[in-house]
């Protein structure tokens, strides 16, 4: 008997049963690893390691769990680069989280404030330039109609979204405000959430399908669009986007501080949205609407 049996106090025949397992063991994991590296070196790592269980079990007839698979190609670089997870799993539980707890419709098509910067709406519109389309995200403070944060950008992300947010808080507080959107992927995006919840705002978002529950932001691109791009520019010619950037650029540029500081609105009393808060200056107890 060896010597590492006798310290083992192990049969001798269940050490030799030992090693043929373990040889077997060693020769099912070279088939294996040799198997995905041939996979791999085709697809140009595109099979991810579920989907490489599945060839193994199918191809090589071993049935192998999919934990096994996924520590062999991680030990010898071969995980897939096709859509490489880039959150930890507490994050992805969290992101999880944050989805089912889509926020509800706390505005509820009570389009008024009786104070300013304390509800706010927002929204993304399309700008349809000759090089490209951008994107404007505007935030109007519901109390006298202003538009108190805007930038345009060339992604529809949550990216942009955020840093409206983040260019207005720069302006003023925004704890306990209302946050108010559609439930487009940029709001319900963790980021964003999780933005507004650092600056404690509350956040409303406006049911699938019905534009009417942002009727205010809806109201704001139409307005935007008629007395700012289509009188200049034609309606045809801007959205078979033969105006240039610079020029659309400069016309947004140059029509929200008129819209807030001259436009006339029937709302308002027939006063600019800048008026109507001098006038206001901490509110009212009742908004002609």
């Amino acid at each position: 008997m060896s010597r590492l049996c006798a310290i083992a106090d192990v049969s001798r025949k269940s050490y030799y049963a030992y090693i043929k397992r373990r040889h077997i063991v060693d020769e099912e994991l070279q088939r294996i690893l040799a198997f995905i590296r041939q996979v791999q070196a085709v697809t140009v790592f595109a099979v991810g390691y579920r989907h490489m269980t599945q060839k193994i079990r199918n191809e090589l007839c071993i049935q192998v769990n999919h934990k096994r698979v996924h520590a062999i190609m991680n030990r010898y670089g071969l995980l897939s680069v096709v859509r490489r997870k880039k959150y930890t799993p507490q994050q992805y539980k969290r992101r999880r989280e944050m989805k089912a707890l889509t926020p509800k419709n706390l505005l509820d098509r009570r389009f008024f404030a009786l104070r300013p910067r304390e509800v706010f709406v927002g929204d993304i519109t399309y700008l349809f330039c000759l090089e490209q389309v951008l994107y404007l995200k505007t935030i109007v403070d519901l109390f006298n109609r202003q538009v108190v944060a805007w930038l345009i950008g060339e992604h529809c992300d949550e990216a942009l979204c955020s840093a409206a947010v983040v260019q207005l808080s720069l302006k003023c507080p925004l704890e306990g405000s209302l946050m108010h959107s559609d439930k487009g992927s940029t709001y319900t995006a963790y980021d964003y959430q999780q933005l507004l919840v650092d600056l404690k705002v509350i956040q409303s978002c406006s049911d699938k399908g019905k534009c009417w529950d942002n009727a205010p932001m809806e109201s704001f691109h139409a307005v935007l669009k008629t007395e700012c791009l289509y009188n200049k520019f034609g309606k045809t010619k801007f959205k078979d986007r033969r105006i240039r950037k610079a020029e659309v650029i400069r016309a947004v540029i140059e029509f929200i501080p008129y819209y807030n500081n001259e436009r006339l609105k029937e709302s308002l009393g027939w006063m600019s949205p800048k008026e109507f808060l001098e006038s206001n200056p901490k509110g009212t107890e009742l908004m002609v609407l």
